[in-house]
This record gives structure tokens, sequence and C-alpha cells, in this order.
């Protein structure tokens, strides 16, 4: 797989906000005197795995059900399986120095299971976590979260 981002991002700061149902990647730093800031990269959408959820067509079947959960076992599957998968990557791209320095945000849960995925390279730059889901945030939402977490590594 190709890296996630061009070369004039490399070396900087990655944010990789995921959950469940996919990832989003951000870079944080700045580009030819710019200031530094959070710029969005890519989606990186989990591969198609049938769960439970996936049964529904639309949030109105959804809401006709008292409380759709999914079987723990297939959430912590799919959730293992993804997160493995870019685990793989992250590693692969902080082998080729592609990274200088990776925040992962996550619910709990899922930082437990990058922290079990993530190879040698991936673990010594990670510069911190957010254990929240931040997936649906935008850039200036992750701003300070990231300003805090690589100003304590400074």
């Amino acid at each position: 797989m190709a890296c996630w981002l061009q070369l004039s991002e490399r070396m900087a700061t990655w944010i990789l906000c995921a959950n469940l149902w996919g990832a989003r990647l951000f870079w944080y730093g700045s580009l030819q005197g710019e200031p530094e800031r959070v710029r969005f990269a890519r989606e990186l959408p989990r591969p198609a795995t049938r769960t439970q959820f996936e049964d529904f067509r639309d949030e109105d079947d959804l809401a006709d059900v008292d409380s759709p959960r999914e079987w723990p076992e297939v959430e912590t599957k799919a959730a293992s399986e993804y997160v493995a998968r870019l685990a793989g990557q992250l590693e692969r791209d902080c082998e080729n120095g592609t990274f200088s320095s990776l925040v992962i945000c996550a619910e709990q849960h899922l930082l437990t299971i990058f922290q079990n995925h993530l190879g040698a390279c991936a673990r010594k730059c990670l510069t911190g976590t957010v254990p929240l889901d931040l997936y649906e945030a935008n850039e200036s939402d992750l701003l300070p979260y990231v300003r805090e977490i690589v100003g304590r590594a400074a």
C-alpha cells in the first residue's frame, strides 16, 4: 500500500482519529513558513465487514429497535482487524520516515487495541493519545489537543 500522504506533508505530526467505523488522518505542521496548524489528509474507511448494525437500511429502521447492539465478540473482532490494518500501515510509513510523531485519538478500548498492534517504529513515534472518539472532529477541534500533546513532548 502506498504512503497515505504526499511528500510535502512528510515529517509532520500525524493525527489519526479512529472509531469502529472508520478513521480520518490529519497532519500537524507548517508548509513554507506558514504557522503550524492541523490539516485534513484523508479518510481511511474500514473494510467491509458484515455486522448487525449494517443489517439496518437506514436510521428509521434502527430507531424501531429498542436497543440495537452488536455482539461484543463481533465488535471486538471487527475492531481488532481494522486496527491491525491501520497499525500495519502506520508501521510501514514510520519505517519509511514519513512522519516524525504520531497522535492517536480513539475511545479507550480502541486505544488499547492500537497499543497491542503498533509496531516498534510507530510505538517509538507515538507522542500521545486522546481517549475520545474525535472521528468527526474538524481541524480546529483537534488543534488544542495536538498543541497540548506536542507541547508536552517538546
